[in-house]
């Protein structure tokens, strides 16, 4: 990634390419229209850039663990926070996993509240739907079959 940056009396523009020769057009062509100052600069490739980040937090000699100076204190402290985000990870892993099966419970837990609701609506409101159900029959047809 490259960054060419034109400043101007009233303004600044900033661009940013992911080829060379391209950036190298672009502040050709800024240069053309008289800035004040132009900066060229490469940014960090993204391997870079994720290894960075993991010294950041990982190498107690880039972190700011280094300011403690006894070594095996930085290095207990690393390991507590290890352990602190093993438990938070396991947590939140675990979490999605008690998920699925906690929401499908809540579904039959709400499906069989609805089924009651509607069953109580019904009777209450059209009695009739029930008036034939069973009227001594126990489910049997008039001749004594299954309907």
């Amino acid at each position: 990634m490259y960054k060419v940056t034109a400043y101007f009396k009233d303004k600044k523009v900033v661009r940013s390419f992911y080829e060379l020769y391209d950036a190298i057009d672009f502040r050709d062509t800024i240069d053309a229209n008289y800035p004040l100052k132009v900066t060229f600069e490469k940014g960090k490739t993204m391997k870079e850039w994720v290894y960075d980040c993991w010294n950041s937090v990982m190498d107690m000699n880039h972190n700011p663990l280094k300011y403690i100076p006894h070594t095996q204190t930085r290095h207990m402290i690393m390991q507590c926070l290890a352990w602190t985000w093993c438990g938070a990870f396991s947590s939140w892993v675990g979490g999605f996993a008690i998920f699925g099966a906690s929401a499908f419970l809540h579904c039959i837990i709400l499906g069989a509240i609805a089924i009651t609701v509607g069953t109580f609506e019904t009777a209450k409101r059209k009695p009739e739907v029930f008036e034939n159900v069973f009227q001594g029959k126990n489910g049997r047809a008039d001749g004594g079959e299954h309907e």
